[in-house]
């Protein structure tokens, strides 16, 4: 086979392995792309459902809800914030803090007032 045949073929290979590599580059770009799209309209959807939880939790609270299984959530929820409030003030009384009566911001346990709202304790 003669060397221009033989350069014709190698620089045919080299063409088309370049046109695959740019194709592929596109192609991951577009796929990028397109899962943060995904993924930032999977978090708007997230982020409304978490504030639905949230109005119908505060419903609860005001004993605007009547569905009981949203009941039995919201009473599994309550139970929750019970806990994480017991483990606060632990961690608050390993700190030597308290927390406002106001506004529940941690302060040494010797102050009169508050750092962040200002109210008297």
């Amino acid at each position: 086979m003669p060397l221009k045949d033989r350069l014709s073929k190698i620089g045919k290979y080299l063409e088309d392995g370049v046109s695959n590599v740019a194709y592929k580059s596109e192609n991951l770009i577009e796929v990028s792309k397109l899962n943060m799209a995904i993924s930032s309209e999977e978090k708007m959807v997230d982020d409304i459902c978490r504030k639905i939880g949230k109005k119908i939790y505060n419903d609860y609270k005001e004993k605007k809800v009547t569905d009981k299984s949203l009941i039995n959530k919201c009473e599994e929820i309550e139970a929750i914030e019970k806990d994480i409030n017991a483990l606060k003030k632990k961690l608050m009384k390993l700190k030597d803090k308290k927390a406002c009566k106001k506004c529940g911001a941690e302060m040494d346990r010797g102050a009169s007032f508050c750092p962040k709202c200002g109210k008297e304790q």
